[in-house]
């Protein structure tokens, strides 16, 4: 019992990980809102995001997550959100529907700081039986956890300049909890996370946009997202993407136009999984709308990609 316990440990902390907190996206252009509800606002123009990711490809049971946001400015200072997210490993599926409103405060001519909060409903559901064990009628597997309806929230702050951000965040606060069984022991602690970016132009047609982000997990490795994206004539991103001890991949983004942007990031384990598996695919959508920010003069820039 205590080796099955130990899978469904990982398997729920893994879930928790890259679904209930914060999911270890390449494209985090798209899921800035998912990071940081102080994200609500920041941009120029009204914008709506959807992201599909397959990780693992072969391996039985892998990740899958879909996520969709959308981020609204109600007016030059106050910034609104919604976030959905449906993810999926092996028997641990999650669920969240989220909100979120943050407020753009001008430092000065140059600078911008912003505050956000978010609240959200969960879900989280095992489905044990679905469990191969190498005890015959387990008495611990018979019955599927679940964690009910939760509501939670979690606060950000981010501070932005036309060339340069930095935000910090817990996007989620709290312990999941289960209705039929005490797991508290095999599941991680809300997660802290920071990032920043900076946008250099190199000539009239090249930008160059680095990000970095960090999260902390208390007693889980390091987690540390490098990405490298270069931009031609804005309309088209290039880029190259390093996770800390887990992958390595490369980044597209094309501008169809003013209104719709796609992009694909592929990546491969650096990890033991590259003995399994090969590849992860994510595939997003942006929608724009809405006219340009204008309050204060201020230009926001472009938030990870």
């Amino acid at each position: 019992m205590k080796n099955i316990l130990s899978i469904f440990s990982l398997l729920v902390a893994t879930s928790v990980l890259f679904g209930q907190s914060d999911p270890g996206f390449r494209q985090n252009q798209f899921n800035a809102m998912q990071l940081n509800p102080a994200q609500a606002g920041a941009n120029d123009r009204n914008e709506i995001n959807a992201l599909s990711v397959n990780s693992w490809i072969g391996v039985e049971g892998a990740p899958t997550t879909f996520t969709a946001s959308g981020n609204f400015n109600a007016t030059n200072n106050l910034g609104v959100g919604f976030t959905a997210l449906s993810d999926q490993i092996g028997p641990v599926k999650t669920f969240r529907l989220g909100i979120s409103g943050a407020y753009h405060l001008p430092l000065n001519k140059k600078w911008k700081m912003s505050l956000g909060l978010n609240a959200f409903l969960s879900n989280i559901a095992v489905d044990l039986p679905s469990l191969t064990t190498t005890v015959s009628y387990d008495p611990h597997m018979v019955s599927a956890l679940n964690s009910g309806i939760q509501l939670k929230g979690g606060w950000g702050l981010l501070v932005y300049s036309k060339n340069l951000y930095l935000g910090v965040s817990q996007p989620i606060l709290g312990n999941v909890k289960f209705l039929n069984a005490n797991m508290t022991q095999f599941v991680q602690s809300p997660s802290f996370i920071t990032y920043a970016g900076a946008d250099y132009k190199i000539d009239s047609k090249w930008d160059f946009r680095p990000n970095l982000v960090y999260r902390y997990v208390k007693a889980f490795p390091t987690y540390l997202n490098m990405t490298a994206i270069f931009t031609y004539d804005k309309k088209i991103d290039l880029g190259l993407d390093y996770q800390l001890q887990g992958s390595i991949g490369a980044i597209l983004g094309v501008e169809i136009n003013k209104a719709l942007y796609v992009g694909y990031g592929y990546s491969f384990p650096t990890s033991k999984l590259s003995r399994i598996t090969s590849q992860t695919h994510e595939i997003a959508v942006r929608v724009r709308f809405g006219k340009t920010k204008s309050g204060f003069n201020f230009q926001n820039p472009r938030f990870f990609n």
